[in-house]
């Protein structure tokens, strides 16, 4: 006879790990089950040490900013062995016109070439731009376009949007990527405008809606120790190497058939598997659920992780790195100098830097060899950091689908999706397919699936 269990977590990344953790506190370990695909927990949240280099396969951190990530640091007994960025974190540049150009606060960014000189005065006239009182979707690019200048849209805005979700700022929705610009508009009229008034209720005493915006955090053994601390407190919980192969109810009992053709009982599911791979688990049940999952698409990416001997490195890699507007013709989407953020990435007299290839606007960058890859950095990476010498040690990790895309649509899916889990009670999806594809919003999307939200 089956075990009943009340809660099976389908996909043991760092939203499946949060959110069995939090249910055998709730309900006790012998009454959760977590069922992962492969052989290891944490999904792309892995780090790998190499000739004394320290590559993260996926996350490279997360902001210290969510305190329910912190908490969760803490009651795994992780909180001593955080590890913040270096201060020089703060310095961060933009890729332009054959060189690196730091991003300052005003005035300096005035005189840092970042913008040209009509697209520093169109920015600043963003106070006088009246606000939009449509209620359709808008794209992340049209509304910085229309806010701050077509210039600071391609060089600001797009950049950093590759360099969170690898996605096309073009094909982005803006309220569901980044809700809180979205409502700066709608509440304030504007963004200076928002960030006035923000300034004020903060002397008045009262807090700010938009938060701080925190500072990049790993462990000193790299985002990696997360997931072990949690497989080790998870312990009999966790059954790797299995698949799910369909969900089903029937009576208010979910039976989940994994791949191996068992079936497994259990009153509530929690699944935190990719859209992609979720989609075939629950089709018999529900197809409208299943079609929903289906229409989430995701980017591709290639990271490149490459370590050098410093005096091979004319630059002094002083900063958290650079992005690479599109506009400037180069496929590399960014890099992050990765051992000056962290202590102990690299051995004594070494650099490790992580390169970011690809993304939505690039897919065929996953499919090239790694004689390629080292090509596309000799010609594009090497002269932008003055680099003298082929790299001492090499990494390269490639996602065929890596980051799920907010495309226009993402809320009326969302919709479709939280309808499936009222009809379908215990049924749940969490992940960052949803509302979020950082580490933080991989914990609070658990945290939602739960019920600790």
């Amino acid at each position: 006879m089956s075990t009943h269990y009340k809660t099976i977590i389908v996909g043991g990344g760092i939203t499946g790990c949060c959110a069995a953790y939090y249910a055998m506190q709730r309900d006790g370990a012998d009454s959760v089950l977590l069922l992962e695909a492969s052989d290891s927990l944490g999904g792309t949240a892995q780090t790998e040490s190499m000739d004394g280099f320290t590559c993260e396969k996926g996350p490279n951190g997360f902001l210290d900013k969510e305190p329910k990530t912190l908490d969760w640091v803490r009651d795994l007994g992780l909180e001593e062995q955080l590890v913040r960025a270096n201060q020089l974190a703060a310095r961060r540049f933009i890729f332009r016109n054959g060189g690196l150009r730091e991003i300052k606060p005003p005035p300096g960014f005035l005189f840092s070439k970042v913008l040209s000189l009509q697209g520093c005065i169109r920015l600043a006239g963003e106070p006088f731009i009246p606000q939009r009182v449509s209620e359709e979707e808008e794209s992340i690019w049209d509304f910085a376009a229309r806010r701050i200048g077509v210039e600071a849209a391609d060089t600001l805005v797009a950049p950093m949007v590759s360099g969170i979700y690898g996605g096309d700022a073009k094909q982005l929705d803006l309220a569901s990527c980044f809700p809180k610009m979205a409502a700066m508009e709608a509440d304030h009229g504007g963004l200076v405008k928002s960030m006035l008034a923000k300034r004020k209720e903060k002397k008045s005493g009262g807090g700010s809606a938009m938060g701080p915006g925190g500072t990049l955090t790993s462990f000193g053994g790299g985002i990696a120790t997360l997931i072990n601390r949690a497989g080790e407190a998870l312990g009999d919980c966790v059954r790797c190497n299995t698949p799910v192969q369909r969900i089903s109810r029937q009576d208010e009992v979910y039976t989940v058939r994994t791949a191996n053709g068992e079936d497994v009982i259990a009153d509530s599911v929690i699944v935190a598997a990719p859209t992609h791979v979720a989609t075939g688990m629950v089709a018999e049940m529900d197809a409208d659920l299943a079609d929903a999952l289906d229409s989430i698409p995701y980017a591709s990416m290639v990271v490149v992780c490459t370590g050098y001997d410093r005096s091979a490195v004319g630059h002094d890699l002083d900063g958290f790195g650079f992005l690479v507007p599109r506009t400037q013709e180069k496929r590399i989407l960014g890099c992050i100098w990765t051992s000056t953020l962290f202590p102990g990435r690299a051995p004594d007299g070494k650099v490790l830097i992580r390169t970011m290839i690809g993304g939505a606007a690039d897919p065929e960058a996953v499919g090239l060899d790694d004689d390629a890859l080292l090509d596309l950095l000799r010609d594009e990476l090497f002269p932008i950091l003055d680099i003298q010498a082929d790299p001492v040690m090499q990494r390269i990790y490639r996602y065929e689908k890596a980051i799920p895309q907010y495309t226009f649509g993402h809320q009326a899916r969302l919709r479709r999706i939280e309808a499936a889990e009222e009809r379908n009670p215990g049924l749940f999806f969490a992940g960052n397919a949803y509302r979020g594809v950082g580490l933080n919003d991989c914990v609070l999307s658990a945290l939602r699936a739960v019920g600790r939200d």
